[in-house]
């Protein structure tokens, strides 16, 4: 199936590792022209180094997506470079130690909340800003499947992941009749830095019992190019009709 993403140009945060880098390859082999925007220096330039190594044309910039400053910044930087914005794959995230809430403290709170909400808000309004005009563009945000279920343990985790299908809803009935299409994808547990053995994982768990933390019913992991698959797919007109959606990848889970 032809997914006419070649010579689009697509911004991907949190692009230098994990989902992100994986949708990053895949853009790449579909011919799409990539910018990839991450908080880790190291992490950009193995990234680049990779995609260039598979030919791809490949920019980077080194942001923190809670800064709105530097996200219009960067923003800005890569229309520059590319002449516009086709696709927008908001994808950067952080994890934290799981704790029942009376031991969650502000600091926890604002370092996730930040990251994932305040940052999937500044750069879908950065996208939009630019797309609106223009009468065309995609958006996709990375949610997860505890945006429709409770994770003991991750109250500013699974309160921003909520956030973000709430954005994606509401943005898109905006969008409704311009030409941008928002959608968001929701992976259950994906083998990656934050989500697998050495990401979460390794703190202690005081909900270890909880369905969460059991598995899929596939009985495995997923892999993020299983994730990327699916925001290709999004960011490609064979999705034209999915408008304010959450796609769910978590192998079953949110069958039980």
């Amino acid at each position: 199936m032809d997914l006419e993403l070649a010579g689009k140009s697509v911004v991907i945060t949190g692009g230098a590792r994990g989902i992100g880098f994986a949708c990053a390859e895949g853009f790449a082999r579909e011919g799409a022209r990539i910018a990839i925007l991450d908080v880790s220096a190291d992490d950009l330039a193995e990234a680049e180094a990779k995609l260039r190594d598979m030919g791809a044309d490949v920019i980077t910039r080194e942001i923190d997506v809670a800064n709105s400053q530097a996200v219009d910044t960067a923003h800005a930087s890569v229309i520059e470079a590319f002449g516009g914005i086709d696709i927008g794959f908001n994808n950067a995230g952080i994890g934290s130690k799981f704790k029942p809430i009376e031991d969650t403290t502000d600091e926890d709170w604002d370092r996730v909340v930040d990251i994932n909400l305040k940052g999937i808000f500044l750069c879908v309004r950065a996208q939009v800003r630019h797309m609106k005009p223009r009468g065309r563009g995609v958006i996709v945000c990375t949610a997860s499947n505890v945006a429709f279920s409770g994770a003991p343990g991750a109250t500013p985790y699974v309160a921003a992941k909520h956030g973000i299908i709430g954005i994606v809803r509401t943005v898109a009935l905006e969008l409704a009749q311009t030409g941008v299409r928002i959608n968001a994808v929701a992976p259950g547990a994906i083998q990656t830095r934050i989500g697998g053995k050495t990401g979460l994982g390794t703190f202690e768990d005081p909900f270890p019992d909880a369905l969460i933390r059991q598995g899929l019913p596939i009985g495995r992991w997923g892999q993020p190019h299983e994730i990327a698959d699916a925001v290709l797919w999004l960011a490609s007109p064979r999705s034209n009709l999915a408008l304010g959606e959450a796609l769910v990848m978590d192998g079953g889970f949110l069958a039980q």
